[in-house]
Formats: structure tokens, sequence, C-alpha cells
């Protein structure tokens, strides 16, 4: 097909979903003056972004951490805060709940003492661990960001010692690296501190990379969480004003003005390629769109399997091309008639991320038995309650509750439908056996499963390689596709799945290589 024969519009670039990413690379392409098209399947960009209505006056923000790690760069070249970005300044708080009402305090910075309630040691030993996770995320950052030129590598030793020898590491830092990099969260932790719950805590900060703390290679996964920076905070979660929905109105606002035409209700059916080059897509309404590149911001399988045709994928590549996950979250937001009574937590503390774990081995456990299609023994989650810093999610004087119940099965036996009520009262009782009466304040719920998610917002696939080996591999490695002009640049071809921003905008940069590369060797 001769799309650039039989389309009826022409652009410059197409990208498919509305996404953080998609917004991302739709204001960027705009700005360097690309004729620019993004098509989002539903009615409203932003994602899993979404604010949802639970009736009886209550809003809540689904994914609540998101738009805390914003890349930094974006956050300043798209000049997000003149399109109404605002962040809370508040510092939000780690808290790890233990058994009689004995809690830990504190904060991801590192900038202010640990408070520690009950018989343990004070905070002294945390300031020097963060110290040492902070360092090693500054150092690594050039992997991260995207500014390190990092040319395929064969075998995982042959990469770290060429990331140690382009980040100059003198032999003892190389000789760290490589233990923080093939080394358990749990295992890293166990070198700095005694406490359980205080482990637990902060190992639960890899369950985004579907690695338990227990796994090799989640080390360096926690190590890139303190290289997450929000409004030049680096480590610290900093949450959006108005929520993650306030971070996708105001990239919206950055595109928009900056002339890339947006689509809502429009979904791309087939992405059109001749030559093992992309030349544009048909939408699902029959319209014939040429293009000079497409960027998507859905996962690999989804792009590769469901919109390019079959015959153009090789039977090698779509081995290659990883399953979907099979551990996810679930979510279960509530209306509460005031605030949640945990024990022996200060008013002030309520800001804060609230984690139930009480060992790193019951995430290990509850992931072990989410593989086999079943509920875990014993739940570890991290709660928020978004409408202490936000009071309008809520009637006055109630609050919202949204705890995150990470490592639960994507397929479960009998399924979601037999098992939701059962999860949802298993959470509700954990919840009240560190706060007790909680129960009578439920006004309203909502438990969303993982495949409650995946339906409303689309499965995510997993990636191949595991995610420390991803966390070491070259950004272009992600988003680059088999074919010529087909980029990724959503939140899977991250190095662990997150809505920094910071794949798109490289994929941006790709985009307009290859298009100045082109026009060299025409003239």
């Amino acid at each position: 097909m001769n799309a650039r024969r039989f389309a009826s519009n022409k652009y410059d670039a197409v990208i498919i979903g509305g996404s953080i990413g998609g917004l991302v690379a739709a204001s960027y392409l705009a700005r360097g003056e690309a004729r620019v098209l993004l098509v989002e399947q539903s009615d409203r960009f932003g994602g899993r972004t979404e604010m949802v209505e639970l009736g009886e006056g209550f809003r809540a923000p689904v994914a609540q951490r998101d738009g805390n790690a914003l890349d930094g760069r974006v956050l300043r070249d798209l000049r997000l805060a003149r399109h109404g970005l605002q962040h809370d300044k508040r510092d939000m708080k780690l808290v790890a709940l233990r058994p009689g009402g004995q809690s830990i305090a504190l904060s991801l910075r590192g900038s202010t003492p640990l408070t520690w309630r009950g018989d343990a040691p004070g905070g002294s030993t945390y300031a020097a661990f963060c110290r040492e996770a902070s360092a090693w995320a500054r150092r690594l950052s050039r992997v991260w960001d995207g500014s390190l030129d990092l040319p395929d590598a064969r075998g995982p030793e042959s990469r770290l010692a060429m990331i140690a020898r382009r980040l100059q590491l003198s032999d003892w830092d190389q000789e760290r690296f490589e233990y923080i990099s093939q080394s358990s969260a749990a295992g890293f932790l166990n070198r700095w501190f005694e406490d359980d719950a205080l482990k637990a805590a902060l190992s639960l900060e890899v369950f985004a990379s579907g690695l338990s703390p227990e796994e090799a290679g989640s080390a360096l996964v926690l190590i890139w969480r303190y290289g997450q920076s929000g409004f030049g905070q680096r480590a610290a979660p900093v949450p959006v004003r108005g929520g993650p929905d306030g971070l996708a109105g105001a990239l919206k606002a950055s595109a928009s003005s900056a002339g890339a035409e947006l689509r809502t209700n429009a979904s791309v059916k087939l992405i059109i390629v001749e030559k093992k080059r992309v030349v544009g897509v048909m939408l699902a309404s029959g319209e014939l769109i040429a293009a000079g590149a497409v960027l998507s911001s859905l996962d690999a399988r989804r792009t590769l399997l469901e919109l390019v045709p079959p015959e153009c994928i090789g039977f090698g590549a779509a081995a290659s091309l990883p399953e979907y996950q099979r551990v996810a979250t679930a979510r279960l937001i509530m209306g509460l008639k005031g605030l949640p009574p945990f024990a022996g937590l200060e008013p002030r503390d309520l800001a804060s991320r609230i984690v139930i774990a009480e060992r790193s081995e019951i995430a290990a456990e509850a992931k072990r038995v989410a593989l086999l299609g079943r509920l875990p023994e014993e739940l570890v989650m991290e709660a928020s309650i978004p409408s202490v810093a936000d009071p309008d999610l809520a009637p006055a004087g109630r609050h919202v509750l949204i705890a995150v119940l990470p490592y639960m099965p994507v397929v479960i036996e009998g399924g979601w439908q037999a098992s939701k009520e059962h999860l949802r009262r298993r959470t509700l009782a954990t919840l009240e056996s560190f706060a007790p009466g909680l129960k009578d304040r439920v006004v309203t719920h909502w438990l969303m499963t993982p495949e409650d998610i995946a339906n409303r917002y689309g499965g995510h696939a997993g990636e191949p390689g595991s995610p420390s080996s991803r966390l070491l591999a070259s950004y272009e490695s992600r988003i680059r596709t088999p074919f010529a002009g087909l980029y990724l640049c959503g939140a899977s071809a991250e190095p662990v799945s997150n809505h920094s921003g910071r794949a798109a905008r490289i994929a941006v940069g790709l985009v307009f290589a290859e298009w100045a590369g082109r026009k060299g060797r025409k003239t």
C-alpha cells in the first residue's frame, strides 16, 4: 500500500496513545515545528493518571504516585509550570507500621532525621544509607537519563565493565557496583539495618519492577528509585497538585499550545509498513494517515503484534517479545468518615506513604504464590491519604484512603470476580489491625483488581531481560523497534515502568536525528 498516495492526511509524526509518554512526545515534536497528530482511544488523556468518582462526593487518583518522578528536563523544556503544573512542597515521608502502634517515620530525602517510635536506635545509620544510595544514584544517572553513550555489549559482565569504565569508577567502586547490580534489595539493606519493618518498607520500593525484594538484581532497582526526582528533589516523592490528573492536564496544555493536534475517541487499527519502514497508520474509522514517524506509548508486544501486519514480523522477532506479566497490583480506594485511626501515628504522619510489610520475606512469598494464581496468606501494601494534601477530594471532614496491593496474580484460580470480595475483606481486615475502628468509617469503596485495571487501561507486557539488566541497557535498545521510523515512548520503554516522560523525550531526539540524517543524505 502506498500510504502517501492514498492517505487523506499527512503528518510528520503520529503518536499512538495519550498517556503521559504520548503527551510528552507530542509536545516535544510540536515544539520542534513538526506537524503532529496524537490519537487516544478513550475520551480522556493521561492513561492511568485518571481521577475517578467514588460517589458520595469522593474522588481519588487511580495512580497516586504518578508524577512523583517526572524527568527534570521534561519539566524545564516544556515549561510545565506555565501550564498550571504545581506541586505540594511538603516532605512526603515513608511510614513503616509495626504492631502495637510502634511506627517508623522517615524522609526519603535523607535531609531530616529518622523518627523512630520504640526501642530501636536513632537515624544516623539511615542518614548514612541515604547518602550512599543517593551517591550511587547520581553516578548512574547518566546511564538512566540517556546521556551516557552505551553501545551494545556481550554479556552482563562486559556491560558492567563498560559502564564502570565510562563512568571512570575506581577499582573499589567497580567492585561495589558489581555487588549492587547482582544483589537483592533485602541483602543490600541487611548490611545497614536490623529492624525487619524498616527493611521491608524500604525494600517495597522495588515492586514496580516486578521483582520481589529477595530476588537478585533488586538492589539496583532500589538505587534507581533513589535516582528519580520530582521538581528538583531527588529521591523524594513529590505529590502533584490536583493529583496525577494535574500532570496530564499540564502536558495536554503544553502540547496543544505548541500546535499538536490531539484527538480522543480515535484509535489506530494498523501501522503501515513498506520495506521495513513505517510510513503511516490506518485508524479504526478507515482513515489513512501518512507519517514520517510513528511513536507508540503502548508496550512492545501490543505495538508489534497487534498493530503491525503479521507478515512484517519475523518469527524470531515475535518469539523474542515478552509475555504479559503474571504479577500485578490491585487497589482498594475508600471514602471515609474522618481520618483513618492508625495507632501511634501523629497527624503530620498521615500525609505520608504508609507501608504495611513486617518482613521482606512476606513480599517474596506473596509473589511466589501469585505466580501460582493464588492470593498470599499475608498481604503487603502501601497506603496513602491524598485528601490530607488535597481536601477537594472529599466532603468536609471526610477523607480518601488508597491501598495499593502489589504481588497480586494477573490470573487467579476461579477468576477475579469470585475473589474480589474476599480480597476486599482481607485488605480491610489488615488495615483494621493497624487502625482499629477503620471499618466503621468506610462510606464507599472500590476495589480494582489487576483484571479491572487491565480492562480499563490495557494490559502491560513484561520486558525482555531482568529489570537489573534493563537498568544497565541503553535507552535506545528499549525505544527502537525492528522497523525504521517506529519508536516506543511509553512507560514500558523505561528501565522500570513509570511515567517520568524520559523515554518519550529520548525517542523524540532519535526521531529528529533520523530526520536530520535523511535530509543530509538527500542534499
